[in-house]
């Protein structure tokens, strides 16, 4: 093994699986419990508001927060299900677990098969799952886009935001901005931790307290979270509010304004310079060409040239 990635790599797994399943009972769920972000996409699948959930994370602990499977497209697979990577045989659940825990490798149970079983997690040279390319162009039917928790980065998964419909909300729940999030007007920022930005979203839905009773439902170790009820906002307030939320939009409208200025000045200096190195480069080609002729064949052409050339005197009269 050259790489610690190599690990992940479909091929290198065929010649040794050994490395992949030592690290088994690090990588197998149930170590982590899920969090209030899991729970909340289970508030949204029970209120009826969930159209699907799109995840990279391979650890299920949507599923273990309550979602169905049948709601989830796992872009990057997950160990939720296991197959022969040969004859694509189920592999039975209570045996993989056995193996990863263990260190063994397991084989496929199917006869005159043998083959080597893994989790369906997505494997360097391995293609993405079936449902996430079924799913794919399904945030256009969306009638609100929340992003949270990523740094959208890979493709093609990072194109999802895009394909939402332009005048269809996208809001980002993260700690950075990401993704171009930010550049259409119903764009809403959330910057800031996760579990804190959607407990803020429950809150201004009145969901919270039932978010919070979700939680504890598969968190019972975590004990009883006090629930502090904001007072309502006088009128001031909230004239107030909406002051700094216009003022924050002028303020993005504005930067927008100068990146595509920024972005159309670059441009166009690209232009000038490749035009510049275009012109110096057919000059260069006219001066070797010049520069490779003979001299006599240069005297040769001129003199074909006056010969040539019709006389500018006038006829003398004849005699």
């Amino acid at each position: 093994m050259e790489h610690p990635e190599d690990v992940f790599n479909i091929e290198f797994f065929r010649e040794n699986p050994r490395p992949f399943y030592a690290l088994g009972r690090e990588l197998y769920p149930g170590r982590f419990k899920p969090t209030i972000t899991h729970c909340f996409f289970t508030l949204l699948y029970r209120k009826g508001r969930l159209l699907k959930l799109f995840t990279q994370n391979v650890d299920c602990l949507e599923r273990a927060a309550g979602l169905p499977g049948e709601m989830i497209v796992e872009a990057h697979g997950s160990f939720a299900s296991q197959h022969c990577i040969d004859c694509k045989s189920h592999y039975p659940d209570d045996l993989m677990k056995k193996a990863l825990m263990t260190g063994e490798v397991p084989h496929c149970q199917t006869p005159q098969c043998n083959g080597l079983v893994k989790p369906d997690i997505v494997f360097f040279g391995e293609p993405l799952p079936e449902s996430f390319i079924i799913n794919r162009s399904l945030p256009a039917a969306a009638d609100l886009c929340i992003i949270l928790g990523t740094s959208l980065k890979v493709q093609p998964f990072a194109s999802l935001p895009s394909v939402c419909r332009e005048g269809t909300p996208r809001l980002l729940i993260n700690k950075e901005r990401v993704g171009g999030l930010g550049s259409r007007p119903d764009d809403v920022l959330l910057l800031g931790d996760c579990d804190e930005g959607v407990r803020k979203l429950a809150h201004e839905l009145g969901w919270l307290e039932e978010l919070e009773a979700l939680y504890r439902e598969f968190n019972p170790d975590q004990g009883e979270r006090k629930i502090q009820s904001l007072p309502p906002k006088s009128r001031e307030e909230l004239l107030q509010d909406e002051t700094e939320r216009l003022s924050e939009e002028v303020e993005k409208t504005l930067r927008l304004s100068r990146e595509h200025e920024e972005r159309v000045r670059r441009d166009l200096q690209k232009e000038e310079e490749k035009y510049k190195k275009k012109d110096e480069q057919q000059a260069k080609t006219e001066d070797s060409e010049a520069e490779k002729t003979p001299d006599s064949d240069r005297i040769l052409r001129t003199e074909a040239s006056e010969e040539k050339a019709p006389s500018t005197q006038p006829d003398k009269p004849a005699l």
